[in-house]
């Protein structure tokens, strides 16, 4: 495991449940979440704070493929619940990884909605603030969604 995600795993990702399930979750609640799932191996429960952007009925996780968290998404459709603002949700996830134009289109919509993660990914944003298609066809390969359905 690398330094990075240790400091997530024990530091950071706790640190974040603790805020987002607490009296004062509206200092991050409006765009980090908690994914609750079941680990694909292991069997065990796992929850993960994360960015996310929401449309209607449908949540996007962006991630890149050094994490490990969303390989327990691989399938026809995982259950999980999603938390938002203190409230769990029921929900099915499906992963899009390797580089499409479902994943493309995805990749779009997320960064449209949370602009500051563009960085984060190496994405680089024009003047209207899209993603420059030379830049996101240029890391695809290295990017996964997960699009999770409320029900």
């Amino acid at each position: 495991m690398s330094s990075g995600n240790t400091f997530y795993r024990y530091f950071l990702n706790p640190v974040m449940r603790g805020l987002l399930r607490s009296p004062l979750h509206g200092i991050t609640s409006h765009n980090i979440g908690i994914v609750h799932f079941t680990g694909r191996k292991s069997g065990r429960k796992l929850s993960t704070p994360l960015s996310y952007t929401r449309e209607a009925d449908i949540v996007r996780l962006l991630s890149n493929r050094s994490t490990r968290w969303w390989m327990n998404f691989r399938g026809d459709g995982v259950q999980v619940e999603m938390e938002i603002a203190r409230k769990r949700y029921p929900a099915t996830a499906v992963l899009l990884e390797g580089d499409s134009d479902a994943l493309r289109e995805g990749v779009r919509r997320f960064i449209r909605a949370l602009p500051r993660d563009a960085k984060v990914y190496g994405l680089k944003l024009d003047a209207d603030r899209e993603v420059e298609e030379a830049s996101l066809a240029a890391i695809a390969e290295q990017l996964v969604l997960v699009e999770i359905r409320l029900q």
